[in-house]
């Protein structure tokens, strides 16, 4: 296996180095990254016209039927700050992250049915402020994340297609991102099978998120959870996407159950200036403890953008609700969750990519109702601005967010238990082609949460106050 890993090393500095040697052509890429940054790929001259000798005009070359080679590279790098996590100033917890990153891709077709893919992502974490062991608010400690350098296999992977149209196969670890990142943003190794007739697409897909160790420089821990996806959707209009899908998640080790959302979706932008989504959701099998699941969630929102106007400003307003459990002894979970491989991550508006449940609680959609409303501006091509105010409730009372950013515990003040979560602020601002560099970009996201009655703080005296304020910035550099 340590031979499989320096192998891969020694391919992903080869791509670098013809990517550095390579003389691009004129035209711009359409590949495009998870992001929806694209990048630049190395192009070939075509060959000088030809025409008949003496005739004075030349033909058109002919343009091949594939791009045989396609390669890439770029970085993501990222600066991370979260401030009071636990959302009590007496207790020391921010911590800062600098992470720098490089990426290459390279996408071979040697015939018309065989498609490969390698991508690799190069980076190393690294704390620049902040303990390595904190102490959380129930008494248990936790770990900042591992700051290690990585060489990560991110996808590897080859597309059998046209030969079985109007099927696909896919086998080996490959990216998968929806629109929304609502249901997954992950990397998964995996079987898929594909359709496509015209609008209509269906995929198979069956894996983990690590089967296989690919990581050259430190290890990867394996994962335990099969995951199924079958997902089908058709475009009923030339922006407008309707689809459903089943996921299954099977944790081997039950520490997170076993269980299938179902589920119904809508993205598009059937006008001008308008788009709009809507995520429908259940889910059905059994928890960690062994009751039945009985959840569900939805999604919906919209933005309008105000052509004609100063600043070219948009609206956006969204509601999101995911059930949560009343804690009865029925035997019955009636919270709703999200697929774990998810971010919740998108635009509005703008240039930039945010968390938006917010960038300071980074809540998982579970008994939680949030309330969230936008106003973006782009004053420049190249500059975006987007406000954006949440509005948090408890659906249920309880102790904690599933998978929140915050460590705090709420309603520990049995005298005063509420629902009241509280509201966060976001500002997000996106620059592209900084200093004149066209693949040069800058992303500054910064977060406040501003805690409500549910988060309250114990005193010496066996009192209770407000909890504070809690805050993340993040500064990504693209290229």
């Amino acid at each position: 296996m340590y031979g499989l890993k320096l192998g891969l090393a020694g391919w992903f500095l080869l791509i670098l180095l013809t990517t550095a040697y390579a003389t691009p052509g004129s035209a711009q890429s359409a590949a495009q990254d998870r992001d929806g940054r694209q990048d630049d790929l190395a192009q070939f001259q075509l060959p000088p016209a030809t025409g008949k000798p003496g005739s004075g005009t030349a033909k058109p070359p002919a343009l091949p039927r594939r791009l045989k080679y396609e390669y890439g590279y770029g970085s993501e790098s990222e600066v991370t700050y979260r401030r009071n996590a636990d959302l009590d100033r007496s207790i020391s917890d921010d911590v800062a992250f600098v992470t720098p990153e490089i990426n290459g891709h390279l996408i071979y077709r040697p015939n018309d049915w065989l498609e490969t893919t390698l991508e690799l992502i190069m980076e190393r974490p690294t704390r620049i402020h902040g303990d390595q062991v904190f102490m959380l608010p129930d008494g248990d400690f936790d770990n900042h994340p591992d700051d290690r350098a990585s060489l990560l296999v991110d996808q590897a992977f080859f597309k059998i297609h046209n030969v079985i149209s109007p099927f696909s196969v896919s086998l080996g670890r490959r990216n998968y991102e929806d629109e929304r990142h609502w249901l997954y943003d992950t990397s998964l190794d995996i079987g898929a099978i594909g359709l496509k007739l015209g609008r209509f697409q269906l995929e198979a897909t069956y894996g983990r998120e690590v089967y296989v160790d690919l990581d050259v420089f430190k290890r990867q821990e394996k994962d335990r959870v099969n995951t199924f996806m079958l997902y089908g959707d058709y475009r009923a209009l030339e922006d407008v996407k309707v689809a459903a899908y089943v996921i299954r998640r099977d944790d081997r080790i039950n520490e997170d159950g076993r269980w299938t959302l179902y589920g119904l979706r809508s993205i598009g932008a059937p006008a001008e200036g308008f788009n709009y989504w809507v995520e429908v959701a259940l889910i059905r099998g059994r928890d960690e403890d062994g009751r039945d699941l009985r959840g569900y969630g939805f999604d919906v929102g919209a933005t309008y953008r105000f052509f004609g106007v100063p600043f070219n400003p948009a609206l956006t307003v969204a509601f999101a609700y995911g059930s949560g459990d009343s804690g009865s002894e029925d035997g019955t979970n009636g919270e709703f969750r999200q697929t774990g491989v998810h971010s919740n991550e998108q635009k509005f508006s703008g240039l930039s990519e945010f968390l938006y449940y917010g960038e300071a609680l980074d809540p998982e959609l579970s008994n939680i109702k949030i309330l969230t409303i936008g106003l973006g501006f782009r004053p420049w091509r190249d500059m975006s601005l987007d406000l954006v105010y949440h509005r948090y409730w408890l659906n249920v009372i309880a102790e904690e967010l599933r998978d929140s950013a915050l460590t705090a515990l709420m309603n520990q003040d049995s005298d005063r238990m509420s629902r009241d979560i509280g509201e966060g602020i976001d500002v997000v601002i996106g620059f592209r082609n900084v200093l004149g560099i066209r693949r040069l970009g800058i992303d500054l996201r910064m977060g406040l949460f501003l805690p409500g009655d549910a988060f309250r703080n114990s005193l010496p005296d066996d009192s209770f106050e407000r909890a504070d304020i809690g805050g993340a910035v993040v500064a990504k550099i693209w290229y």
